[in-house]
Parts: structure tokens; C-alpha cells; sequence
């Protein structure tokens, strides 16, 4: 083989890993200050905001799927330390849905088999082992220390019914105070 059609093989390759990445990169979801959201708690502290993705567009672009129609709603969380001193102890495995009834009508059973004991979507019992489901690990929340002026974001997926219109939902979420040991457990309803 020449230099030329070795040169040729290789310029190929680049082109296709690089249209390979693009078809499998999904965009980040924006992120803006946790008192910048209309739905938000605010403590002595902390703010803490949630997003419910509901516009299937905005599904589509983000996770390149219509994920309410398979029972899951993408949930966008920004929670922020705003204390000078206090640190924070943010355990996403903690954080679970609140009383609200549950998922209702008959998709009712289906969405409730994908519920952690939180009430949350666990990711690994969804069958699709595809980009869609890696990119939902990957924007996932991640638990975490919220040392003074830091903050934490991502996505909890919580199940909703998919043939009846959604009720109210409670996310509870606990974050303990690294110097006291208190728990504060903020409710947040969308």
C-alpha cells in the first residue's frame, strides 16, 4: 500500500470515528444557579431546585428519546450550599419520592416495577442497553461533600404513568450538615 492510500485509510478512519461520536454525543442540559428556578427551596444554607423535563422535544434532545412515553420523567436537581461555613453531605441513594398515591391507571404496575425502595427509577433494571440508557447514567446525579459555595446537579428519573395524565410528586431530599450531623430534609412538589 502507498503512502498516499495509507494516508487515504487514515483520513477515512478519523472522518468516521468522528461522525461515530457525534451520533452517539448528546448535549448537556443547561444549568443555571439553584435560585434562578422557579420551583425551589430555600433554607439556612441551602437551595435546593428541581426541573421536571416534560416537553417531549426537550426529551428528545437531551436524551434522545421520549422517555415519559416508557413510564419515566427526567428530573433536573441543582441543589446549593450557600452557607460561609457548613458543608453539606448530599446522598442521592437517599433521596425518594414522598407520599403522593403513586403511579396510577394501567401502566401503573409496569412503572412501578422500575422503583427503587426510594421510589426512584433504578437505571439498572431498564432493559435498553443502549446510548440512551449510558447517557442517563452519565447526567444522573452523583452524590457528594457541598463544601461552602459549591453546588451539585444532574438528573433523577422518577416513574409516571404513561396512559393517564401525571399527579403531584413529592421528592424528599435529605442532605446532612457535615459539622452537627443534623439532618435537613427539604420537600420539594411539581
Amino acid at each position: 500500500m502507498s503512502r498516499t492510500n495509507s494516508l487515504a485509510v487514515i483520513c477515512t478512519l478519523a472522518v468516521l470515528v468522528q461522525l461515530g461520536y457525534a451520533s452517539h454525543h448528546f448535549p448537556d442540559y443547561p444549568v443555571r444557579p439553584a435560585g434562578e428556578y422557579s420551583n425551589k427551596v430555600a433554607t439556612a444554607g441551602l437551595i435546593v431546585a428541581v426541573e421536571p423535563v416534560e416537553d417531549p422535544e426537550q426529551q428528545k434532545t437531551y436524551f434522545n428519546a421520549h422517555l415519559s412515553t416508557k413510564g419515566i420523567l427526567p428530573v433536573f436537581i441543582v441543589i446549593q450550599n450557600t452557607s460561609a461555613t457548613d458543608s453539606y453531605l448530599f446522598d442521592r441513594s437517599a433521596v425518594g419520592l414522598g407520599d403522593t398515591g403513586g403511579p396510577t391507571g394501567k401502566s401503573g404496575r409496569k412503572t412501578a416495577s422500575l422503583r427503587t425502595s426510594g421510589g426512584l427509577v433504578d437505571l439498572a433494571l431498564i432493559n435498553d442497553v443502549t446510548d440512551v440508557r449510558d447517557n442517563m447514567v452519565k447526567k444522573e446525579v452523583r452524590s457528594k461533600t457541598l463544601s461552602p459555595g459549591s453546588s451539585v446537579y444532574g438528573f433523577f428519573y422518577v416513574p409516571v404513568p404513561t396512559d393517564v395524565p401525571r399527579g403531584k410528586i413529592h421528592l424528599q431530599v435529605p442532605l446532612t450538615n457535615a459539622q452537627s450531623s443534623e439532618i435537613e430534609v427539604v420537600n420539594l412538589y411539581f
